[in-house]
């Protein structure tokens, strides 16, 4: 009996021993992140008709100016007779991204048009 807690007193030793310390975990309030693309992907035509476009916009908010950035948006109609595809990305600077959003939802518009026959 005194050996077998002798034994276990040992071993009790050796585990807290062999354990970790803790590590101190320090944070920077400098880190930058940036977003340069996004993409949207759908298989029906009325989610393409009710993006929320001032959501596309607050993505980009914290971009430096001269950032290249992608917008892209997939339609994939697979119930469709012709399993109709489309896709269009649009790039530019994120300064231009008010203009960038009026050429998607023109292109956007497109693709709808061409895939209510399908």
């Amino acid at each position: 009996m005194k050996k077998l807690i002798t034994l276990l007193f040992i071993m009790c030793t050796l585990f807290i021993k062999a354990q970790k310390p803790k590590t101190n975990i320090t944070y920077s309030k400098n880190v930058v992140s940036k977003v340069t693309s996004l993409k949207y992907s759908t298989s029906l035509i009325k989610e393409l008709e009710t993006i929320n476009w001032k959501d596309v916009k607050d993505v980009f908010e914290r971009n430096n100016p001269k950032e290249k950035i992608e917008l892209r948006f997939e339609l994939d109609l697979l119930e469709s007779k012709n399993k109709f595809k489309s896709s269009v990305a649009i790039g530019g600077e994120t300064k231009e991204l008010d203009s960038l959003i009026i050429r998607a939802k023109k292109l956007i518009k497109s693709i709808i048009k061409i895939s209510e026959n399908y």
